[in-house]
């Protein structure tokens, strides 16, 4: 009797063996049951979609919430928790309807007693979003939509804004205007959807810890830790089973530790305690090694801008001079891979028609051309008139995190050479050169304009949004950028961008330098994480990792 039943425990055990060596097996080749590790820079603080204006916080948001679109590895809108959507032909109504089985989700959470995720929770989200008492950073994002300036502005409330939920399984929005980007935006972390019910029990305090967050996305929150005079700090993640794309979510797990800065999140890539960075520094320890792979976007345009408050700099002739003073075909011979010459505003990395919008235009025709001969000639001009004796008090004010310095030096001796006088160059920590603009403590400055999603409009809005510290006024650029709010076809904005760039650089208060790549570096055998260059968001829905 004995020696039978250790018969059956033997067959049993070998069952289980061979089991879970399949299960390994199966893993092994789709890449799937991997935990990712990655750091932050520094705490999220607050992970309500509707009112975070954290980077870092959207980052998570995004692997724990999403709304009705989502964005693929190619940047175009696709659905999420909306299974269809269908778009009036006026461009004025969009309905969207809900898939089944999208429930919100929570740690500990007893088996059967999911949150259905509904349409009003979308409803709910969009009146918190634009509702003045919440304040969102996001809000102007949907002035599109029916009521939403008198509801930001205070003059209606927030019950009239044009989204609506004629049953459970339906949405529906009401545009005042038309926007070509609309579902762009609704893929955006701050259109995932609100419970009413569970926000309203939160006291205050939604989105401040792991017990006050609910989750409705691929992976949901197990433990946030943070203590701000401790070092044990991380938030950690699981697939969410419960998920109505669950077999198609390839991670068991994430782990995002939190650090004090980005210096330190790299150091800790480097120390092998991470398995993705994302940084705008070269990663010229990274490439051509078997250990990593690099992927790069040049999502960023540097160039020079001039503090307005300073007298001579802003001298029309002065200016020019400097700008025809730029001899893009020489310094392109010095630069590395990290860069290339700008002629334009807007980088190759931002699409338009599912295509780099710089393959679409063509930016060299943009930019002054380098004229020597007329570079002198303004200089001089505006010398008399200022009675310059010496430009030495004058340095490009730049951060260290740009160690291609070669091409900035090159400009610098062309000016030397034409107008007798150097400009020097001031590099300084990251944390200096943002104090240092924001104080007016410079005269010139490498200025990176580089906008939080991926659209040609954020990027020219950069413009208006920080007009005060670039000493930027057009109103051409004014009314070109009314047009293009409302255009009904991303189609009918290609030349209209175009037309916007050229606005910008007429004024010579942003001179166009370099494109610059920001980067996602991987430890070997991670592959398909959604990288998002501009927003900084990585989406690990995808993401494998083989054994190598």
């Amino acid at each position: 009797m004995f020696n039978r039943f250790f018969r059956i425990i033997c067959v049993l055990t070998l069952s289980c063996m061979l089991c879970s060596f399949s299960a390994c097996s199966k893993e092994e080749e789709t890449g799937a049951g991997f935990l990712f590790t990655c750091a932050l820079p520094e705490n999220p603080a607050c992970l309500d979609p509707q009112y975070t204006e954290y980077d870092n916080a959207n980052i998570v948001i995004a692997n724990i919430m999403e709304g009705l679109m989502r964005l693929d590895k190619n940047g175009i809108p696709v659905e999420a928790g909306a299974e269809s959507y269908t778009i009036t032909d006026d461009g004025l109504h969009y309905m969207f309807n809900l898939r089944e089985g999208c429930v919100w989700y929570q740690n500990g959470m007893r088996e059967g007693t999911e949150i259905p995720v509904t349409a009003k929770d979308y409803v709910y989200a969009f009146r918190r979003l634009l509702d003045p008492v919440t304040q969102s950073p996001y809000a102007q994002y949907f002035s599109c939509i029916k009521n939403a300036n008198s509801i930001m502005a205070g003059t209606m409330e927030p019950a009239a804004l044009g989204v609506s939920a004629p049953d459970d399984s339906t949405v529906m929005f009401q545009l005042e205007y038309t926007n070509a980007e609309f579902l762009q935006l609704l893929a955006l972390p701050c259109s995932a959807p609100c419970n009413e019910e569970f926000f309203l029990s939160t006291n205050g305090r939604y989105g401040l810890d792991a017990e006050t967050t609910l989750c409705n996305g691929p992976f949901y929150i197990t433990k946030w830790n943070y203590d701000a005079y401790g070092s044990d700090n991380f938030i950690t993640m699981r697939k969410n089973k419960k998920h109505y794309d669950t077999d198609n979510i390839f991670p068991s797990s994430l782990q995002f530790t939190i650090l004090k800065s980005q210096a330190a999140a790299e150091r800790n890539f480097a120390d092998g305690n991470a398995d993705i960075i994302i940084t705008e520094s070269y990663p010229a320890n990274y490439l051509d090694r078997k250990e990593y792979s690099v992927l790069s976007e040049r999502a960023q345009t540097l160039g020079l801008i001039f503090n307005p408050e300073n007298e001579i700099l802003q001298n029309e002739d002065l200016r020019l001079a400097i700008a025809y003073g730029i001899d893009r075909a020489s310094y392109a011979a010095v630069l590395g891979d990290d860069m290339t010459p700008a002629y334009g505003v807007i980088p190759p990395a931002a699409t338009l028609l599912d295509s780099s919008y710089r393959e679409i235009c063509a930016d060299e025709p943009m930019a002054l051309p380098y004229d020597p001969e007329r570079a002198a000639q303004l200089f001089e001009r505006a010398a008399n008139k200022l009675q310059l004796n010496s430009l030495n008090s004058i340095r490009i004010l730049m951060p260290t995190t740009i160690t291609d310095t070669d091409a900035l030096l090159t400009i610098c001796q062309e000016w030397q050479t034409l107008f007798g006088q150097y400009i020097g160059i001031e590099m300084v920590t990251p944390q200096e050169y943002d104090r240092r603009l924001a104080s007016g403590e410079y005269s010139i400055a490498l200025y990176g304009v580089h906008a939080n999603r991926n659209s040609c409009y954020e990027v020219l809005q950069v413009f208006s949004k920080n007009k005060n510290l670039l000493g930027f006024e057009s109103q051409e650029y004014n009314n070109i950028m009314i047009q293009l709010a409302s255009v009904s076809r991303i189609s009918d904005s290609v030349s209209l961008y175009n037309d916007a760039e050229r606005a910008i650089l007429d004024t010579n208060t942003f001179i166009p330098l370099f494109y610059k790549n920001i980067y996602l570096v991987a430890t070997a055998g991670n592959r398909d994480i959604i990288f998002d260059p501009f927003s900084g968001i990585m989406d690990f829905r995808r993401a494998k990792h083989f054994s190598e």
